[in-house]
């Protein structure tokens, strides 16, 4: 059998296919989906094998008229979705540095192989399975984690959900701004964009903070959700919060909310 290996332009390929493959594959997070590259990239261009059996979303960017890869601002995880590359793994690998010789692409938790082939170094990320009850959950956590909540409940502090993405925004930016330089005003702003789209109205985009008695907020946290995971993709506490341990009392609070649902947290 043929095998086919593309590269084309995001705007040439079939939308549906793309995303219909990225949401039935297992290692098909939220940050490959269509409309997300298209809101976060500079560009990208798509990786497609044969009819949509494999795909990879490449974001690049030019300098001096050169094609490099990058990665988007708040973007963990990309590379190869859906039939595994097997015998072909190396061709693929070729083709793909034929095009794109400088740069970074990130890789997934489902690519192994290609990862020893070029020699990629693995960044741990901690998952956290939330189908079962919450009381189940909380004998996994450690115990300075509930003893802290419990001493944001005795400072006074609440828990909310009712916070403007604008705001969890401007917060993480206000708190992270200088230890981020790399993420731009222009970044913060296509995730805001991205946000207030058709993520708001289905609540797959939603906020959560910790708040004290005056009002003042301490701790905010930006989520994403697709059929698979919660993703934490912007999350900020002040040095007050901190004091406070608003973030503890946040993050018990999310957990205990969607506990029982087929969804895993992605911190």
């Amino acid at each position: 059998m043929k095998y086919k290996i593309e590269i084309l332009p995001s705007n040439q390929i079939n939308k549906e296919k793309w995303n219909h493959l990225v949401s039935a594959s297992s290692n098909g997070l939220i940050y490959a989906q269509y409309n997300y590259l298209d809101f976060v990239a500079d560009h990208w261009d798509a990786l497609i094998i044969n009819n949509y059996e494999t795909i990879m979303p490449i974001t690049w960017r030019t300098k001096a008229g050169i094609k490099y890869a990058y990665t988007p601002a708040f973007t963990q995880q990309l590379g190869f979705i859906g039939a595994p590359l097997e015998e072909h793994t190396e061709r693929v690998v070729k083709r793909i540095y034929s095009t794109f010789r400088y740069g970074s692409i990130l890789l997934n938790a489902g690519n192994s192989i290609t990862a020893k082939i070029v020699q990629a170094y693995p960044k741990p990320n901690l998952l956290l399975n939330l189908e079962r009850p919450f009381n189940e959950i909380k004998l996994m956590f450690r115990k300075d984690h509930t003893q802290n909540a419990q001493k944001a409940i005795n400072n006074g502090l609440i828990y909310s959900e009712i916070i403007p993405i604008e705001k969890a925004i401007s917060f993480y930016q206000l708190i992270n701004g200088a230890k981020t330089p790399h993420i731009a005003a222009s970044n913060y702003q296509r995730l805001n964009d991205y946000c207030n789209s058709i993520l708001k109205f289905n609540q797959n985009c939603f906020t959560r903070a910790v708040i004290n008695d005056q009002g003042n907020l301490l701790s905010s946290a930006l989520f994403l959700k697709d059929g698979k995971r919660i993703y934490n993709i912007m999350n900020a506490t002040s040095e007050m919060g901190r004091n406070e341990k608003a973030n503890h009392l946040l993050f018990h609070h999310v957990i205990q909310e969607f506990s029982e649902k087929k969804l895993t947290l992605d911190f």
